[in-house]
């Protein structure tokens, strides 16, 4: 059995290699995972408690190859923690 959506988190990850692990769910999947959703945090620096800001992008295969579907949305967190995103082209 094969889940049909996944997520790809990454914090310290770069984005490249989740797009690489991206690439390997869903080609390796053959059409049985339908969707990969990748969210990328960028990692504290020096001084900061909270994360600050990150990004969502949805996945898919199309004709045998991993494509972005859509754009990206771009998190921005707060200090009181609300969420907020802002549609990027991506």
């Amino acid at each position: 059995m094969w889940p049909t959506v996944t997520f790809e988190f990454g914090y310290t990850h770069r984005y490249e290699q989740l797009k690489e692990r991206v690439k390997l769910l869903l080609e390796g999947a053959e059409g049985m995972i339908s969707k990969v959703i990748v969210v990328k945090v960028e990692p504290l620096v020096a001084g900061e408690t909270e994360i600050q800001a990150g990004f969502v992008e949805m996945w898919c295969l199309v004709k045998g190859k991993a494509k972005k579907d859509r754009g990206r949305k771009v998190i921005f967190f707060n200090i009181a923690s609300r969420v907020y995103f802002a549609n990027m082209k991506g």
